[in-house]
C-alpha cells in the first residue's frame, strides 16, 4: 500500500497490506474483515503494525523514547497520525473494548492507494 500526505502528495510510507491494520489488530484489507466495532466504523484512522514501520516513523517514536507523539509529512509538516504507546487507548466496543494498535494515521490527512497484484 502506498501512502501520501493529502496536502502535498508527499510518498509517506509503501508497506505490504498485510501490516495495515484493523482496530482490533486484524488485517484491514482482509477478505473477511466485516467492521463490526464502531471504532472500525467510523473508518477515521488507518492503523499500522508497529514492526513494520517506513524509517521516518521509526525515527520519530525513538526521539520520544516509545512514549507518545505526532507523525508529521515530511515535506510540509502536516499532521497525517500519532502514536501512543502508554495510554492503551481502547476501541469503542460495547463490551470492554480492546486496546488499539499504538500507531495511526488520519484517514482525512492520507491518501491510501491499494496494492495491486
Amino acid at each position: 500500500m502506498l501512502i501520501k500526505c493529502r496536502k502535498c502528495s508527499n510518498p509517506l510510507a509503501a508497506i505490504d497490506d498485510a501490516h495495515v491494520l484493523a482496530v482490533h489488530s486484524r488485517r484491514e484489507f482482509a477478505a473477511d474483515s466485516l467492521p463490526a466495532c464502531p471504532t472500525e466504523r467510523d473508518g477515521a484512522e488507518v492503523f499500522l503494525h508497529e514492526d513494520h514501520l517506513p524509517g521516518w516513523m521509526n525515527a520519530e517514536i525513538e526521539q520520544t523514547q516509545w512514549t507518545r507523539g505526532k507523525l508529521k509529512c515530511t515535506k510540509c509538516g502536516q499532521k497525517v497520525g500519532s502514536f501512543d504507546f502508554v495510554s492503551g487507548v481502547r476501541c469503542k466496543c460495547p463490551v470492554g473494548g480492546s486496546v488499539l494498535p499504538a500507531v495511526h494515521l488520519v484517514r482525512s490527512k492520507v491518501d491510501l492507494r491499494k496494492s495491486v497484484g
